[in-house]
């Protein structure tokens, strides 16, 4: 009997696609596509910077903590997650248990390049973007790491993105 499709958690640093590359991926394996930071924002009605002012970031990774559990125990679904969802212990049990790991390699030079006029990053405080990024990855490195897949997204554009993770996917997932 073939494997049963689980979700695909799209994991990376801010800025290395996981939002972008989410719907394009779904859309390929018609699948539905969910986003942790945006699932957080409606139902907190907050911004992300603004959970951060008013509960510090303990506090957003609580609500995030939560929405992975509700997630996971959905439908299949291709799910991009905030960075640092892999700080939680809980969150890296869930995702590994219930499905596949990608992992967008980027360098934080180039993230802090692409991130340069965001302003809802509060773990990416301005003029100390490449710095606060490099910080980051030396934390959670080993954690993203750990993912089923990985593609190093540097040079590509959003759609070979896609394309290189269609190529790693194991069956079912595969064309």
């Amino acid at each position: 009997m073939p494997e049963k499709r689980r979700h695909l958690w799209l994991l990376g640093l801010s800025g290395s696609g996981k939002s972008t590359v989410g719907p394009l991926l779904a859309r390929e394996l018609s699948l539905p596509c969910l986003d942790t930071d945006a699932e957080i924002v409606k139902t907190a009605g907050k911004t992300i910077p603004e959970i951060f002012a008013k509960e510090s970031e303990e506090g957003f990774r609580r609500r995030e903590e939560e929405v992975v559990k509700i997630f996971s125990a959905g439908p299949a679904a291709v799910i991009s997650c905030g960075g640092g969802v892999v700080t939680r212990e809980a969150n890296r049990d869930r995702m590994a248990s219930t499905g596949l790991r990608i992992y967008l390699q980027a360098d934080p030079a180039l993230l802090a390049d692409r991130l340069r006029s965001s302003a809802d990053r509060p773990l990416l405080p301005a003029g100390s973007a490449e710095a606060s990024l490099a910080k980051l990855h030396a934390e959670r490195a080993a954690w993203y790491e750990q993912s089923e897949i990985r593609v190093g997204v540097d040079a590509l554009r959003p759609e070979e993105v896609v394309r290189e993770i269609r190529k790693q996917l194991p069956a079912p997932w595969s064309p």
